[in-house]
């Protein structure tokens, strides 16, 4: 994601005077990108933490539950002086049992809210960051003569032969060797 940013961002320095509407185009795209993506992660998480719940209840329904409901049975004479009597007291052992599942899912259900809002976090930074990105593109258009020299004297700062001006040569000798590359396939 932060490379697909980066990679944008060189691309609009390349040519600050006037950037190309399929920048700005692109840069609209990989929005919807993103967006599409953080829809399509949590869907994911949502499906595999079914899937896990279901084979949960596989178990606990088939398995955990038919003993369950055999020890409640016969302590229940016990707690309650009394036979069991299933149309009196089916009600309670249901109850029982649903609280018991409640507290067992619990926790599944926590990582499963943990993961989403870790998710939708990490895309609001990265949509954040695309905006901002967004809004550099934007003012690059504006840079007047005075204003791409005060940058390129700050990029050389960072470091040595770094200027808009060297990263329009690499992107202009990139794009003559591809044309070259296109010449010979024909």
């Amino acid at each position: 994601m932060k490379k697909l940013l980066l990679i944008t961002v060189i691309i609009s320095i390349y040519s600050c005077a006037t950037i190309p509407p399929e920048i700005t185009k692109t840069h609209s795209k990989e929005l919807e990108i993103i967006e599409a993506l953080k829809t399509s992660h949590l869907a994911m998480v949502d499906a595999y933490i079914d899937q896990k719940i279901l084979v949960f209840e596989n178990f606990f329904f088939t398995e955990y539950g038919l003993l369950y409901r055999k020890n409640w049975i016969d302590s229940f004479k016990e707690l309650n002086g009394r036979d069991y009597k299933e149309e009196n007291d089916f009600s309670k052992l249901y109850n029982d049992l649903v609280a018991e599942y409640q507290e067992q899912i619990l926790p599944i259900e926590k990582i499963r809210f943990d993961l989403k809002t870790s998710i939708i976090t990490e895309y609001t930074n990265v949509i954040d960051l695309h905006k901002t990105t967004g809004s550099w593109i934007d003012n690059l258009k504006k840079l007047n003569d005075s204003q791409r020299k005060t940058i390129d004297s700050m990029l050389n700062s960072i470091k040595p032969g770094l200027s808009l001006s060297s990263i329009d040569n690499a992107v202009d000798n990139a794009k003559s060797k591809l044309k070259t590359k296109l010449e010979n396939l024909e």
